[in-house]
């Protein structure tokens, strides 16, 4: 590390934990630094900061092997050239692979919109807290036909598609119809909030449809988020009952939570199973480690599991008497907050979909 190399140095305080530095000189034991602001200039409103060197067997003082407290070697920033053909798609390809490295290439992409990025084989998703034209009929299609290139070996220099779910749930299903026929499995997990039920949803929505016979996406609304109500006496296809599993398991598992709206509050592991041919056949869900102690209790400003609020702002004035929700007895307060199991968070509503609209795709 020589004077004038850009690094991370890692503060303890403040939002940012890893804060953008420039090597001012070097001396026998220590480096001395200054941060950088966006833009590239230095603050000219902090003094510049030593950071020790670490002495153990592996970090030596030379400038080449130099290991010092809180300091990583920064990459050099891309070009909008390098950004457009997708150089930091793989963070493998980086040439600084550390906290901050990662949490900086992640931070830039989200900020360009592009909440997807490789780590090897791994997907690293961002929740963006909003929804973007990410799922469309036409992304799935481009995805499948890429997919389906790729497995006969045919277009080896066409530039690949970006980072995307489509791209792990069909990767799954191209190794599951390899040669061999094995099974496959995709691990989505993360964070309270970090979007493992829309993952998953997603990921089922990209494998039905390629289950399907004629590999359609014309069935349900492939538009994420988009659902749509179908006439109870229709017969559903396979790909449909599956995909409708969905709304019985989100009534009776999620809640809101404060930092989620429709958090799962249970395990699960849905088994999709397909022929050889690759047609889906059917699914299997099993679920585990049910929140039951949230039925007794949950938090100010959190709900109850949502069939509670379902049931109680979506049923017929008939549903009501039938069930004893004595509407006339609540002294002026809505339902949800009547009844201790449903109020003691002050039933707050959901910011994207009502309870009305819940119980209409609990009960299709």
């Amino acid at each position: 590390m020589e004077a004038g190399t850009r690094v991370w140095s890692y503060e303890s305080s403040g939002e940012d934990p890893w804060i953008l530095s420039e090597i001012i000189s070097r001396s026998d034991n220590s480096i001395k630094l200054k941060h950088i602001i966006a833009g590239g200039e230095e603050e000219s409103n902090k003094s510049s900061f030593d950071r020790p060197l670490l002495t153990n067997d592996a970090a030596t003082s030379s400038s080449e092997g130099a290991k010092y407290e809180g300091v990583e070697l920064a990459n050099a920033q891309l070009s909008e050239a390098d950004i457009a053909e997708g150089m930091d798609n793989d963070m493998i390809s980086l040439p600084h692979l550390h906290e901050p490295a990662i949490l900086h290439a992640v931070s830039e992409r989200y900020f360009r919109g592009e909440i997807y990025t490789w780590t090897g084989p791994v997907l690293i998703a961002v929740n963006p807290f909003q929804r973007l034209p990410l799922y469309t009929r036409e992304i799935l299609e481009s995805y499948r036909q890429e997919g389906f290139i790729r497995s006969q070996n045919l277009g080896d220099n066409a530039k690949p598609l970006g980072p995307h779910v489509y791209s792990i749930a069909d990767r799954s299903y191209r190794q599951m119809m390899a040669e061999e026929r094995k099974s496959q499995s995709i691990l989505i997990s993360g964070e309270s909030g970090a979007g493992k039920t829309e993952t998953t949803k997603i990921v089922m929505l990209y494998l039905t449809t390629l289950g399907t016979p004629d590999g359609d996406s014309s069935g349900p609304n492939v538009e994420v988020g988009v659902e749509e109500v179908h006439d109870s006496n229709e017969k559903l296809s396979i790909m449909e009952r599956v995909l409708q599993s969905n709304p019985i398991l989100e009534a009776f598992g999620n809640a809101k939570t404060l930092r989620n709206d429709n958090s799962s509050r249970f395990g699960k592991f849905i088994e999709l199973g397909f022929n050889r041919a690759g047609i889906l056949q059917g699914a299997k869900v099993q679920t585990y480690l049910l929140e039951k102690v949230r039925i007794g209790f949950h938090a100010s400003g959190e709900r109850n599991y949502h069939i509670f609020y379902q049931l109680l702002r979506g049923a017929t004035e008939e549903q009501h008497h039938k069930y004893c929700f004595h509407d006339g007895l609540t002294g002026g307060l809505e339902l949800a907050n009547y009844f201790h199991l449903t109020g003691q968070g002050g039933a707050p509503t959901l910011r994207e979909f009502t309870d009305e609209e819940g119980l209409k795709y609990t009960l299709k």
